[in-house]
């Protein structure tokens, strides 16, 4: 068989392999990408005194919350010889930019103008001083930037807020942030279902274990927000895709650039609650850890034992 043949044959091939198998290669897709985590890790032992002074038991839920706003940023900059230019230029262009976003039905107090500042520009210059030529630094003008934030209900009038900026050329997309108004609500919520899981175990082990549930001695609670940003992962899925110099013949190869995948994960909380559909949209994770502290059984008796001694 040619080797050119080879290839025809491996893609015919796969759709002869067992299903199993085949999921089995797209899981390990990025196997040797990255470390993977193929042990799981040993609860640690506890020293005599924590083991005779209390017993720890924690519930852990994440809540994923749809967003109700996306907030776009973008910067509007412009260059001129002078400031007067530049804001002349930079007003042009806001006001256009606001007026095609009115147009989409967004109202006007969900766009805001927030000014960064205005900077110097410089150029070099070669002047013949004497008998030598000296590269001389001079200002050329200025360059002028402000922010413009606007706040879309759903992606798809972020979409249509975006194309509707790069149509005005505007293109230096700063931000993309999501936002939910009722953030307090399903906080308490996933707080509610954490202690929920956390007296859940208790009761399971202790009723198991014990002849009766000992005293609840201490509280510890914890609950965090997790914005989309964050669970944006990037990974290199070549460890060649680096740019380097090379020499041959005294000619100069520079590679070219690989850019980094990045894709939506999504959070892994590892908690006693966690959603049960998988992390396809950029959503807000509410997660709340409860960490129960009971009075350990051998408390007593360790106590007993120090005061006969």
């Amino acid at each position: 068989m040619s080797k050119l043949m080879m290839p025809i044959v491996l893609v015919s091939l796969l759709p002869c392999l067992p299903e199993s198998a085949a999921w089995a290669q797209f899981g390990g897709s990025r196997a040797g990408v990255e470390a993977n985590a193929d042990v799981v890790a040993d609860l640690p032992m506890l020293d005599r005194e924590v083991a005779e002074g209390f017993i720890v038991i924690d519930g852990r839920a994440e809540i994923r919350v749809r967003p109700t706003e996306i907030r776009i940023v973008l910067a509007v900059t412009s260059e001129g010889p002078t400031a007067q230019d530049c804001q002349a230029s930079l007003e042009e262009s806001v006001s256009k930019l606001k007026t095609a976003w009115l147009g989409l039905g967004i109202p006007a107090e969900s766009i805001v103008e927030d000014f960064i500042a205005v900077l110097p520009l410089y150029e070099w210059n070669l002047e013949k001083r004497g008998d030598n030529e000296i590269g001389v630094e001079a200002k050329a003008g200025f360059r002028m930037q402000t922010n413009v934030h606007v706040a879309v209900t759903n992606d798809g009038k972020a979409a249509q807020a975006l194309a509707v900026a790069l149509e005005q050329d505007v293109t230096d997309v700063i931000a993309f942030d999501y936002w939910s108004r009722e953030l307090d609500e399903f906080k308490l919520k996933a707080r509610e279902q954490a202690v929920k899981a956390a007296r859940s175990k208790a009761d399971l082990l202790f009723t198991a274990l014990l002849d009766s549930v000992p005293p609840v001695i201490n509280i510890q609670e914890q609950t965090t927000i997790r914005f989309p940003d964050s669970l944006y992962h990037s990974f290199v899925n070549t460890h060649d895709a680096e740019v380097q110099s090379g020499w041959r013949r005294d000619i100069p190869f520079v590679r070219a650039y690989r850019p980094r995948n990045t894709y939506y994960r999504g959070l892994n909380s590892d908690g006693d609650v966690q959603p049960r559909d998988l992390p396809m949209h950029p959503e807000i994770s509410v997660v709340s850890t409860v960490r129960l502290y009971f009075q350990s059984p051998a408390a007593k008796q360790a106590k007993g034992g120090k005061d006969e001694e």
